[in-house]
């Protein structure tokens, strides 16, 4: 149910488990859709920046699922919407405190400004494709600019924050050119780093192009120490299991 704590599945549930690094991770959606605008968003209204929220307060909810019994250990913030807009803020920042209050570990993902408070147990990561702000003006209009986005991190890391990058959708170079290790040059101070290819029209299946990718990013991530992971539907669409 939208607004509540549930086990994702699927491609969500990988992504989860990798970034909480736990094998039954929980999720929660505040909303469906968001005005990023992102072009390439597998979540309907978003290019329209419709959004959707639960008939019932999403903090009432989880409060209740926790004094039910509920006990997570760790969860995801979100999958179906930016915890961070404008509208799903305070819902967010409540969600944390009374999370945090029960000592779990939460993870966000965001493309907005991403405020800092002195929780313990908060891993704060964000969408981070390009290193270009023309990317950003062009495919997430009303998202932070990457440059920002990076700049927010490093803020992060400074203040003791466990960081990490959702590095997925890549593009590939008929969408937008650029040098991947330009990318992950700017973005080496983050904890983990996730990969994935662009799945969002049949025009950019170019395996050789993935192939080549994925080198490229896992030889780099070993060389300078950062944990990372390849989304497994990427490597099994270039044979690398």
């Amino acid at each position: 149910m939208l607004g509540e704590l549930y086990y994702p599945t699927g491609l969500a549930k990988e992504t989860a488990q990798q970034v909480l690094e736990i094998e039954n991770p929980m999720a929660c959606n505040l909303a469906w859709g968001c005005p990023n605008a992102c072009d390439y968003c597998y979540v309907p209204y978003t290019k329209k920046g419709e959004i959707r929220f639960p008939k019932q307060h999403p903090v009432e909810l989880v409060r209740k699922q926790l004094k039910d019994g509920l006990n997570p250990k760790r969860v995801f913030l979100c999958f179906a919407t930016d915890p961070f807009i404008y509208c799903n803020r305070i819902l967010t920042t409540d969600l944390i405190d009374i999370m945090s209050e029960k000592k779990i570990l939460i993870a966000t993902l965001s493309k907005v400004s991403t405020p800092i408070n002195k929780y313990e147990k908060l891993r704060v990561g964000m969408t981070i494709v390009s290193d270009s702000d023309g990317f950003s003006k062009k495919f997430e209009p009303k998202a932070l600019p990457n440059s920002e986005r990076i700049e927010q991190l490093k803020n992060c890391h400074k203040h003791g924050y466990y960081t990490w990058i959702s590095l997925e959708p890549y593009p590939t170079p008929n969408k937008f050119k650029q040098s991947l290790v330009k990318l992950l040059s700017k973005i080496d101070f983050v904890d983990f780093v996730i990969f994935g290819k662009w799945n969002y029209d049949k025009t950019t299946n170019n395996k050789e192009f993935y192939s080549k990718m994925v080198q490229i990013f896992d030889r780099y991530c070993e060389q300078q120490g950062i944990r990372h992971f390849v989304k497994s539907e990427t490597r099994n669409f270039i044979g690398k299991n």
